[in-house]
């Protein structure tokens, strides 16, 4: 990166010129930022976290006034799903336009393609236009997170990563502190609407766009931007990104008809299902066929390391999202909380992990070692998962707020090892690679959860209802996650609300599974340590010395 920075002065005995080539070598040698450069690269990627954050949990706790207001409860998995979708099929394409194309440039228009998808959801007439505007953001966000994590690999030693994570992440956290209490207070005024949600990541996408230019006003040529345009589009391997954005919506719609919208034996369901397999063996065929221009380059998955923190980092992602979007379910429709108080009712979940991520980055950068925090984080958040199972409408504040606790503390402590992992097990050459299938299983695990909860807790829900004389159960689902008080008679509510909560009980024993599973997985990593990065350089400058002699 042409804006590291180097040291002014160096041993008295060395002259100035000399030390200058010799940090220059060190810098080309390790590619590792330092001093302000490195300050200032964190601070726009807290920046596009804060942006992205805000994007996630500002919505959670207005999805309830959305359904009512669309009529739209069947839709609630595709207002996450949409998004996640396509951000988890587009982000292997998305990550090699940054070894093509110049960083800055392929950075920024994926911020401006966010915001364009945040415009489109703001002013959205219908359902559908709202999960097309989710999608579009999807896309951009998909840019963000592969860039993010690419730039970082290069530029950034591990245990600095390491370091610097409880930061960045930091960000994130209070981006989703602030988003659930920022969301119910939008979703509750009559004057902002729900819709405000949306045009409020304007100005702070704004903020991030203009450190992002300043940050990377020098940026790094791409490491293969030298190829000829042909190869380059060949090497995007469109076919298959857009192969496998077909696979998963027609998996999504699968599980969100299937015994619920219409029968599993239907057509339109089986269909689906058919889709789904023949569009996967389709991917993976061209994956085969690809080899190193695959969307998904498969050599990489022969490191048991790799293979197992990919399943990791899917599993554990199921059971926090699947948290964050029926949480505000549980307090709005089952306590019957105000949007806003739904948002404050979350804060125990975001601060824990929160403080799960600090305290796991400070043990990683401190002791080297990043494995036993998977096993033992993602047994907390399975103990949290299960402890759901006790909540009723009547729970005292005091259990689901440590239940919360209890689980986002176990998310935070492993959430972030799987990242760490793939970069000590695999060459340099793989690790933007590596990095961006962590994050594509991320995305689909997340892609999928609100599909999943959302058959269970319709399912349930509805043969709940059934079982209650003079309840029109189609109607309950159709009315949304508080439309439903305005239409079920006063002395069949407490009915209703306990069917609420029995979906939401039946939703979170998959808070339980994924997380426990997760914990098996955990064992099949490496146990490996940090590299030093000392060591890292003296390594790295004695490869360049002897590369030079052999010249």
């Amino acid at each position: 990166m042409a804006s590291i920075a180097a040291k002014t002065s160096g041993p008295a005995e060395v002259p100035a010129g000399e030390n200058d080539n010799q940090q220059n070598g060190e810098q080309r040698a390790t590619g590792h930022m330092h001093g302000w450069a490195l300050a200032t690269l964190t601070l726009a990627f807290m920046s596009v976290c804060f942006v992205l954050a805000l994007d996630n949990t500002i919505l959670a706790t207005a999805i309830p006034q959305i359904t009512s207001d669309f009529q739209s409860l069947n839709d609630i998995g595709w207002y996450g799903s949409s998004y996640l979708i396509a951000q988890m099929a587009l982000l292997p394409t998305c990550g090699r336009f940054y070894a093509f194309y110049n960083i800055k440039w392929v950075y920024c228009i994926s911020l401006v393609v966010f915001e364009l998808g945040s415009v489109i959801s703001a002013v959205a007439p219908n359902s559908m236009t709202l999960i097309i505007g989710r999608a579009v953001s999807g896309m951009g966000a998909a840019g963000l997170v592969s860039g993010t994590t690419t730039i970082l690999s290069y530029c950034v030693a591990l245990k600095m990563q390491a370091k610097l994570s409880p930061f960045i992440m930091g960000m994130f956290s209070i981006g989703s502190a602030v988003g659930p209490l920022v969301g119910g207070a939008i979703t509750d005024s009559a004057v902002l609407t729900w819709r405000f949600v949306f045009w409020i990541n304007l100005p702070f996408g704004a903020v991030g766009l203009a450190l992002i230019w300043f940050t990377l006003r020098n940026p790094p040529p791409a490491v293969q931007g030298g190829l000829p345009w042909q190869q380059k589009i060949r090497q995007l391997d469109i076919p298959g990104a857009t192969i496998l954005l077909g696979a998963t919506s027609c998996l999504n719609l699968a599980l969100q008809w299937g015994g619920i919208v219409y029968p599993w034996s239907d057509p339109r369901v089986f269909g689906c299902l058919i889709g789904f397999g023949l569009l996967m063996a389709s991917f993976l065929g061209l994956q085969v066929r690809g080899k190193e221009s695959a969307t998904v380059p498969l050599h990489i998955f022969r490191s048991r390391t790799v293979s197992a923190s990919c399943g990791f980092m899917m599993l554990v992602q199921v059971a926090i999202v699947l948290q964050s979007y029926f949480w505000p379910i549980y307090f709005q429709s089952v306590r019957n909380t105000t949007a806003r108080e739904s948002g404050i009712n979350l804060l125990p979940s975001i601060v824990s992990n929160s403080l799960g991520t600090i305290c796991a980055g400070w043990f990683s950068s401190t002791f080297g070692h990043y494995v036993p925090l998977m096993w033992i984080g993602a047994p907390v958040l399975a103990a949290g998962g299960g402890l759901f199972q006790l909540i009723r409408p009547d729970s005292q504040r005091g259990q689901w707020i440590g239940f919360q606790i209890l689980a986002g503390f176990g998310y935070g402590m492993c959430s972030q090892m799987p990242i760490l992992a793939v970069q000590v097990v695999l060459k340099k050459v793989d690790i933007p690679t590596g990095l961006v299938m962590v994050m594509f299983v991320q995305m689909l695990g997340g892609a999928l959860a609100p599909s999943v909860g959302q058959n269970i807790f319709t399912d349930g829900l509805l043969r709940s209802l059934g079982e209650i004389q003079g309840i029109d159960a189609a109607a309950v689902v159709e009315a949304g996650g508080r439309g439903f008080r305005e239409i079920v008679p006063p002395q069949l509510m407490d009915a209703v609300i306990d069917a609420f909560n029995s979906a939401l009980r039946k939703v979170f024993w998959v808070g339980l599974a994924t997380p426990a599973l997760a914990a098996i997985v955990s064992w099949a990593i490496e146990w490996r340590r940090l590299p030093d990065p000392k060591s890292q350089s003296t390594e790295a400058s004695a490869t360049e010395v002897s590369e030079k002699s052999a010249n």
